[in-house]
Parts: C-alpha cells; sequence; structure tokens
C-alpha cells in the first residue's frame, strides 16, 4: 500500500495509541492465558499497523512474516471462537452472542492483516527500497497496476473499508451502551477497537 505522510502520520498515532493501549490493558487485568495471548496479539498488530505506512516498515516486518503471524493469529481466534468457555470467559467480550460476535471480529481483523500482507507482498515497491509514503495516485501508475485489478485487490480493499466502517459504528454503539452500564473494561476495550478499526478502514483506502 502507498500513503501520503498525512496518512501515514494518522495511522502511526492511532496504532501507537493501541498498542500503548492494549500493553496497559494486558497487564491491570492479568486474565487467563488466552486472554492475555489475545492482548499480545493486538499488540503486535499495531505495531505491525505503525510501521507498515513507513519505508522501513517492509523491513522490520515482512510481507511474508506479516502472512505467517497473523494467519496464525486468525487461527487462534477461530479456536477460541469454537472452543467457547473451555478456553477462559473473555469478560471484557461479554456473554453468549455478544462474545461470540467479537471474537468473530478478531478473526476478521486478523484475516484482513494477511491480506495487507498480501497486497504489500504484491506491491512492486515493497522491499525495494523505495518510499512508500509520498507516493501519490497522480503518478504513473506502475506496470502491475492491471494485475492488481485483475486479481480482485481494489475490490477486496473496497469491501473491508466497508466492513471495517461498519464495525466501527456497531463498536461505538458498545462503547456507550458500556458506558451506560458502568462497564469500565468493557468500555475501554471497546474504545481501542474502534482505534484500530478506524485505523484498518483507512488503511484499506486504495491509493494506488
Amino acid at each position: 500500500m502507498s500513503y501520503s505522510t498525512p496518512e501515514a502520520v494518522v495511522l502511526t498515532v492511532l496504532f501507537a495509541c493501541t498498542a500503548v493501549g492494549y500493553a496497559v490493558f494486558g497487564i491491570r487485568q492479568r486474565t487467563d492465558a488466552p486472554a492475555g495471548i489475545s492482548d499480545v496479539l493486538h499488540v503486535v498488530m499495531s505495531l505491525a499497523m505503525l510501521s507498515m505506512p513507513w519505508s522501513w516498515g517492509a523491513k522490520v516486518s515482512s510481507p511474508t512474516l506479516q502472512i505467517i503471524v497473523f494467519g496464525l493469529a486468525a487461527l487462534y481466534f477461530v479456536v477460541l471462537l469454537a472452543g467457547g468457555d473451555r478456553f477462559g470467559g473473555h469478560a471484557h467480550h461479554g456473554t453468549g452472542l455478544e462474545r461470540q460476535m467479537m471474537l468473530g471480529y478478531h478473526v476478521v481483523m486478523m484475516a484482513a492483516m494477511v491480506v495487507m500482507g498480501l497486497i504489500m507482498r504484491d506491491m512492486p515497491h515493497t522491499g525495494s527500497g523505495m518510499d512508500m509514503v509520498g507516493m501519490t495516485s497522480d503518478k504513473p501508475m506502475p506496470s502491475t497496476m492491471t494485475m492488481h485489478l485483475a486479481t480482485g485487490w481494489t475490490v477486496t480493499s473496497w469491501v473491508l473499508v466497508v466492513v471495517f466502517a461498519i464495525a466501527t459504528c456497531a463498536l461505538i454503539v458498545r462503547w456507550l451502551r458500556s458506558a451506560e452500564r458502568h462497564l469500565r473494561t468493557t468500555q475501554f476495550e471497546s474504545g481501542l477497537l474502534i482505534l484500530m478499526s478506524v485505523g484498518m478502514a483507512l488503511a484499506f483506502v486504495p491509493t494506488w
């Protein structure tokens, strides 16, 4: 993906906030191991996303590494989703259907990171040392643009923009409800997920 400098700064600030937020959340919660692993995965995802817009991002987290790590992360949340209460309560995710929907959303989020890695892997400038920041759509299209369109990356990106925009709205409703019920833990985690969802929606807007 290619981003203008303002876009890159916004994404970096958003995901820096979520990285710190989930680190604090995990330390303060000190719940069961599955919840702790989930918090670590959120921190790793945030770090990957805050570095992704910059030219050095591909050196820190290569697309191939990202595909492997977040593919396993998506599988992890699938196991939690299928396992129910056998893998911890995840109280901050609510109960019953709400809990299952939240875990399902985490599967989507991690799978989206895999898609991001696949897109970055196919970009001609990724890892080549060319700056990713500052490229604009008014520059000549790279020769692989046709390939991206043909393989559906642009359509996929827009679908994910819509998915994360809808998720952001739903999470805002969840945040408001948790505030009314004084569920501070749920409210705090919902706030972090709102920031992540906004960041993911912005990150997937095709700029190439």
